[in-house]
């Protein structure tokens, strides 16, 4: 009897230790040292990057857009709102060809911002074909007057922000126009110049003055302008929207032979989208 309970007190005891062997064992493969760290650990999973837009002054991340259209809208300098743009001896046109001549700024064929003109290739695009109207220069080649080039094309993203839960204008392009009844238009056709990037414009032109306002002196009175950066943030201008994304990339003057229907139609999608988004905060 006594060899009976002993057999099976030693068989219990066997079954213990392998027992707490193969725990031990467990144990070591779920948390394991230093060195099985360094030989055996996982790499690490590689980071997702959130895509945004390359010629955004200040770029949303795709994951925190909600609704997004892009749209057109042309101003005239000529306007009393656009003044802040097109000041006596302060022509926004001029500033950004001298600029782009001079190869501080990139000078684009569209602003699709994609073909970069070369110095002589936005020379050509310059050159007047109405040669009573025109500049002319030390080589006798006429170029189009600043003054004529006064319709500018805002090239922008109308973005939903579900992270800050707010509507954005994010402002992408410039385009320079001149107006098909300039009298340095000979085609009698409205003609896009030359784009620039409105990221590049703002970095590399404005932000290095520090300057939120420039002071304007003159005999009869003292004002300031706000700079660029902040009229167009406060929408201190006046356009109308002339296109919005469509697979046609038509203008509202192309879907209307009626050129008075056509400004009709602007004016109802602009008022379509401040009518979006009075009422998308009531959902």
């Amino acid at each position: 009897m006594k060899k009976l309970i002993l057999k099976s007190f030693t068989s219990l005891l066997a079954l213990l230790l392998v027992s707490a062997s193969n725990f031990s064992l467990g144990q070591s493969a779920l948390s394991p040292n230093e060195k099985n760290i360094e030989s055996s650990s996982p790499s690490s999973p590689p980071t997702i990057q959130d895509p945004f837009n390359p010629f955004s002054l200040r770029p949303i991340p795709k994951s925190h857009i909600a609704f997004q259209k892009t749209l057109w809208l042309r101003l005239s300098f000529k306007q009393k709102t656009n003044l802040p743009l097109w000041y006596a001896g302060h022509q926004l046109s001029k500033f950004l060809i001298e600029n782009a001549l001079e190869g501080k700024i990139t000078a684009y064929q569209d602003d699709k911002l994609e073909t970069v003109l070369s110095k002589s290739e936005l020379l050509e695009k310059l050159k007047a074909e109405n040669q009573e109207n025109a500049l002319q220069n030390d080589c006798t080649t006429r170029f189009i007057n600043f003054s004529e080039l006064s319709t500018l094309e805002i090239k922008e993203d109308y973005i939903l922000d579900n992270r800050h839960s707010r509507m954005i204008h994010d402002v992408l392009a410039f385009t320079l126009i001149l107006p098909h009844n300039a009298e340095g238009n000979s085609l009698g056709l409205t003609q896009k110049i030359v784009s620039f990037s409105y990221k590049e414009i703002i970095e590399k032109l404005f932000r290095p003055l520090k300057e939120d306002y420039v002071v304007i002196e003159t005999t009869k009175s003292n004002g300031h302008i706000p700079n660029l950066e902040t009229l167009i943030d406060a929408r201190f201008f006046h356009g109308y929207v002339v296109k919005y994304d469509n697979f046609g990339d038509e203008y509202f003057e192309d879907k209307y032979d009626n050129k008075r229907e056509a400004a009709l139609k602007c004016i109802q999608y602009e008022e379509h989208l401040i009518e979006f988004e009075g009422t998308l905060w009531e959902y």
